[in-house]
């Protein structure tokens, strides 16, 4: 499938609006109501608007991992542009052994690495404004917010010391809360495999933290 796709409302709105659709009333309401098997198979044959709302259900997955582990906006959104275009270009391979969106963060996954390794990012801190968005107002004084902040710029250079699949595993359980079984689709490997790397990502990520002192052995 040739692909010519202007994909360029990745980067033009925030969150998706579940409230204001991208098509006609009754095109939307068809659309969000079909199950992702049947708008893949749609989308195949090359309506683009289909496809479209696969990437409004998906978009924000495939952002978040993109971040975790570039820790910067824009760089994720160019991932997830670049994740989609192939995801519509590679729609003929998709065989259904695994969900829609597997398939789609198993494609973001690679990207990523693909990204890290040509780039060799240096470590990034996370945005203390998203943090605070996380906490309530109030809850934590300024010497508290400090020492937090600390010890998430230190969790975070101790993960990019992490080789890529250690990585991976750690970002899809304990960021994105993904089952075992969801992880081994994504990674492509056995339970068995999946669980290992989970073991040893958190043992080295442990064993950095002590070197840095923030934890206790």
């Amino acid at each position: 499938m040739g692909v010519s796709l202007d994909v360029a409302f990745l980067y033009d709105v925030g969150p998706v609006d579940e409230d204001t659709p991208r098509h006609g009333a009754e095109r939307a309401v068809d659309l969000r109501s079909l199950a992702d098997a049947r708008l893949v198979s749609r989308a195949r044959h090359g309506d683009f608007a289909v496809f479209e709302e696969l990437v409004r259900r998906y978009r924000n997955d495939v952002f978040r991992l993109a971040y975790h582990f570039t820790r910067n906006r824009e760089e994720a959104w160019d991932i997830s542009q670049e994740v989609f275009l192939k995801a519509y270009s590679g729609l003929g391979q998709f065989r259904g052994d695994a969900n829609f969106k597997t398939w789609v963060l198993r494609i973001a996954a690679n990207q990523c690495k693909d990204f890290l390794k040509k780039r060799r990012l240096p470590t990034i801190a996370f945005n203390d404004a998203i943090r605070a968005e996380d906490a309530p107002s109030g809850l934590l004084l300024p010497d508290h917010v400090v020492e937090a902040q600390e010890i998430g710029r230190a969790i975070e250079s101790a993960l990019d010391r992490l080789p890529h699949k250690h990585r991976t595993a750690f970002i899809l359980r304990e960021f994105e809360g993904m089952t075992y079984e969801e992880m081994a689709q994504v990674m492509q490997c056995n339970l068995g495999t999946v669980m290992s790397r989970l073991h040893h990502a958190r043992k080295k990520l442990q064993q950095s933290l002590i070197r840095m002192g923030v934890v206790e052995d």
